[in-house]
Parts: structure tokens; C-alpha cells; sequence
């Protein structure tokens, strides 16, 4: 049995374990994240048959124990790109080690410059659309 696979390209992710300026996507099925890396690495994976989302420049991070209060806490400090993941281990909401590489658990979160965006548990969108979240698709290369 094959999963489907969800490409999503044009973010940041933090942390990874790739240099900051290169995580720029990531992949993920069946609940663990695949890739991260480049855009072009990581569409480079698909099958032929990948769900393709443009993140249009989010922040991705691990998902954080308590999402609302996360949320509220990054909204009140006004905290944007690294600060965000910086600020969530601060708090202890995030653990210094978690890291979005392969072999992670898909529990993803989204941030925008207003706040938490979307909600992936076990590799499905859980709090926006059930198949793309707030992002539109993108054509595969």
C-alpha cells in the first residue's frame, strides 16, 4: 500500500538540521515527515502522484504542547521566523532537540506574521482544510 505524499515548498522550517537558509520544504506521509530540505530537493522525491502545497513563505516547527497557548504566546511577543521556535523551547512548549527532519513525527505547525495558521496531527491538516490547510496547491515542476 502506498500513502500519499504532501509536498510542501516556499517556507522556512525550523529547527532542521540543514543549514537555516536550506530548509525551505519538507515532505511528509503516513504521519512521519520523509524530507526536508531545498524546494528543489524535495519536490525532486515525488512520486508522480505527491499532494503539492505552497507555503507561501510559513514558518513550519514541530508542533507545540499546548498549540492555543503557543499561539498566544508568539502573538503577544509578536515573534516571526526563528524567533518563533527560539521563543516555544524558551516557554517549554517545544524541547531543544525536536527537529524537523526525516523519520520526525508529522506533527506539524504553520506560522504566519499573525500567528498559528494550521495544525498537522499524525500527517493530516486537523485544525483548517482537512487536505490543504490555509495553502494552495502548487503545480509539480
Amino acid at each position: 500500500m502506498t500513502h500519499e505524499y504532501v509536498i510542501a515548498t516556499n517556507g522556512r522550517i525550523e529547527p532542521s538540521t540543514l543549514e537555516d537558509d536550506e530548509a525551505t520544504a519538507l515532505c511528509w506521509a503516513e504521519g512521519a515527515v520523509i524530507a526536508v530540505g531545498p524546494d528543489d530537493v524535495v519536490r525532486a522525491i515525488s512520486r508522480g502522484d505527491s499532494t503539492f502545497l505552497d507555503l507561501c513563505g510559513c514558518l513550519v516547527t514541530p508542533l507545540p504542547e499546548a498549540p492555543s497557548h503557543a499561539d498566544s504566546l508568539v502573538r503577544e511577543k509578536r515573534a516571526t521566523g526563528p524567533e518563533v521556535a527560539r521563543l516555544l523551547v524558551e516557554a517549554g512548549l517545544l524541547q531543544a532537540d525536536d527537529a524537523l527532519e526525516p523519520g520526525a513525527p508529522a506533527d506539524l505547525a504553520f506560522w504566519d506574521e499573525t500567528g498559528l495558521v494550521a495544525v498537522v496531527r499524525d500527517g493530516r491538516f486537523t485544525d483548517s482544510s482537512e487536505r490543504h490547510g490555509p495553502f494552495p496547491s502548487a503545480a509539480p515542476d
